[in-house]
């Protein structure tokens, strides 16, 4: 065979393969499938979401690159992976982002073109508007041509009256005609304004200031089996959240509660989410898988004179310590976030040294200051995000749209069996107060949140619960008791010096009065004065009548601070002389020489001490 012949056999053999590898569905050079898929899965956390998109593959085998569109505007580009089913291998996961002409979602396209269609309506008044200002500039002008004019003629004795007459009533005819239009379009111009800021708002809404691009995955997987099948695509997503709302109904018999939790979302990622599977979480998502490292703590010498010029300076702070401590905690929980969403080795160790600078810092406070002022810190040891993560998996199919407003989704409604009881205060008001203790016996465990309390279908007022596990305790107010009061008297005070020590003896009576037709259990509340200096100051409470309450809980956390409690039953309609009283007095003994005086109210410890007290009455 000649050499021509040879090459003309080469070229056609050449392209009889080109010819069936393009053939082939198969083929590694395929043109990428284009899907959108659709949204299964969401886990919603406070701030982000992971949402699962299902992407199903046509049948065939072999290497293939799916290009799936439609991306929300808020999604984390870093934050895209790809899983597939056995048979599927999954080798890369890429995002992309094109300019494109027009906004890719229908309802942003809506607006875009009600948005145009306005600004054209406005620019055709505007144009009016001029036309018209050029028609009156016109009648001016006429207005100035004719009277000299008709002066003139006058004057000569050639006038044409009945010209003149209809000169001026054309011109005032258009005047009144063009005045009454530039109204008209004033108003329309004023509408087409205010219409056109509702839409641009809107649109601002929807898309959060993002522009006109379109927002694609690029998958690229082996395929072995030849049956079509599917693959997840994953990926994180921001401005969206939710937050927990309780409703606790209590009926007439006050044997249960009824609990009612219900999740406030809110949903500005700019996808629809369409019946899909939705858990709530209060984890936080991480990218990273790293664990962060822990950096030396280094320390040094001062001399004398330095070191008391910054004591002097601390002692300044220390009133403000606690708000310290918790600008300290808010920058240590704000750099773990951003250490848990680093990839690359550099941005991992950076975030990983701004919380190791944060905890450097709250080490600090603990080396500078002394102990008494520290105990205002153990209430910020842990910090909102430090207690357990919960999750909450919604039984049915659930449909979320992204809008602005929120949207309302139940969580749990289950009933709680409940102890009524009363809480009188007297040294603080004369009102009593119902408390109910209840007990979890949901299967979910009950994440803090605000409350809304009815009694006997009528509403009772708000207030919030703190994180409650499932078999824990907790307690739920449900308002004051109109029909009880309470009191608190002085029924003597003596001051007497033994030696050289003072003593003041108190005599109180405390009173409970119940206007009901049946007794209630009420448990009343005063206080001795409390001292942290007891060889000094010696606070000694007399022989009781009533005894103290023996709840174990009360013993331990506000008896030893000097809190003074008795839990008692006031007979139906026991009032006036019949009301039930409590009797108690104590004295305090301490050094003649010295003054007894209340400590300063507005001192940080005192406060932080009373608010760990009043966030443990609520669990127990």
């Amino acid at each position: 065979m000649n050499t021509p012949m040879k090459s003309f056999v080469l070229i056609v053999s050449s392209v009889a393969l080109l010819l069936v590898a393009l053939a082939t569905p198969n083929a590694a050079s395929a043109q990428p499938t284009t899907e959108v898929g659709k949204v299964t899965t969401v886990t919603l956390y406070r701030g982000q979401a992971l949402v699962t998109r299902e992407i199903p593959l046509k049948a065939g085998q072999g290497a293939i690159e799916i290009v799936v569109g439609d991306l929300p505007e808020r999604v984390v580009s870093d934050s895209l992976f790809a899983e597939g089913s056995p048979g599927i291998d999954v080798r890369a996961v890429r995002f992309r982002s094109q300019a494109v002409g027009e906004e890719p979602r229908e309802e942003v396209r809506k607006l875009d073109e009600a948005i145009k269609e306005a600004n054209e309506k406005a620019e055709l008044l505007r144009k009016t508007q001029e036309l018209l200002g050029k028609q009156t500039t016109y009648l001016d002008q006429l207005e100035g041509f004719v009277a000299p004019t008709a002066k003139t003629e006058l004057s000569k004795g050639v006038l044409d009256a009945e010209a003149l007459e209809k000169i001026t009533t054309f011109s005032f005819q258009k005047r009144e005609e063009i005045l009454t239009k530039q109204v008209e379009n004033e108003k329309e111009t004023k509408a087409l304004e205010e219409q056109l800021s509702l839409l641009q708002r809107k649109r601002a809404e929807l898309t959060d200031g993002s522009s006109h691009n379109a927002r694609e995955a690029v998958v690229f997987v082996e395929k072995e089996a030849d049956a079509p099948e599917s693959i997840s695509l994953s990926y994180l997503v921001e401005s969206c959240g939710w937050s927990p709302s309780y409703t606790f109904r209590a009926g007439a018999d006050r044997a249960e509660v009824a609990v009612e939790c219900n999740a406030l979302i809110h949903q500005m990622t700019g996808e629809d989410w369409g019946g899909v599977e939705l858990t709530l979480s209060t984890a936080s998502p991480a990218i990273s898988a790293a664990a962060p490292g822990l950096a030396p703590f280094p320390v040094s010498l001062k001399s004398t004179g330095e070191q008391q010029g910054e004591q002097q300076a601390q002692q300044a702070k220390q009133a403000d310590l606690a708000v310290q401590a918790k600008s300290i905690r808010t920058r240590q929980q704000s750099a773990i976030m951003g250490f848990q969403n680093t990839l690359d080795l550099t941005s991992n160790i950076g975030a990983n040294w701004d919380v190791n600078a944060a905890a450097n810092d709250f080490q600090s406070l603990e080396l500078v200051n002394p102990r008494a002022a520290l105990q205002a810190l153990k209430l910020d040891s842990e910090g909102p995000d430090d207690g357990p993560s919960l999750s909450y998996r919604l039984a049915a199919p659930v449909s979320l749209a992204s809008r602005s407003d929120q949207q309302m989704v139940r969580i749990l409604q289950t009933n709680l069996a409940s102890t009524f009881h009363h809480i009188a205060t007297p040294v603080l008001t004369s009102y009593v107060y119902r408390e109910a203790k209840l007990t979890n016996t949901s299967e979910e465990d009950m994440l803090g949140g605000p409350i809304t309390v009815y009694l006997n279908g009528s509403f009772v007022g708000r207030g919030e619960i703190p994180t409650v596990a499932r078999g824990q305790t907790f307690v739920v107010g449900f308002g004051a008791d109109p029909q009880l009061r309470a009191r608190r008297e002085l029924a003597d005070r003596t001051d007497s010096v033994q030696g050289g020590n003072r003593e003041l003896s108190f005599q109180y009576r405390l009173v409970v009065e119940n206007y009901k037709d049946q007794p209630v259990n009420v448990s009343v509340f005063d206080r001795l004065p409390h001292t942290e200096r007891a060889a000094d100051v010696r606070i000694n409470l007399d022989e009781l009548e009533d005894a103290l309450s023996d709840d174990k809980l009360y013993l331990r956390r506000e008896r030893p601070k000097g809190i003074v409690r008795w839990d008692i039953e006031v007979a139906a309609n026991a009032m006036g002389e019949n009301a039930r009283l409590i009797e108690y007095g104590y004295t305090v003994e301490f050094d003649r020489s010295f003054q007894l005086t209340a400590a300063a109210s507005d001192s940080p410890e005192q406060r932080q001490e009373f608010e760990q007290l009043q966030r443990a009455r609520l669990t127990q």
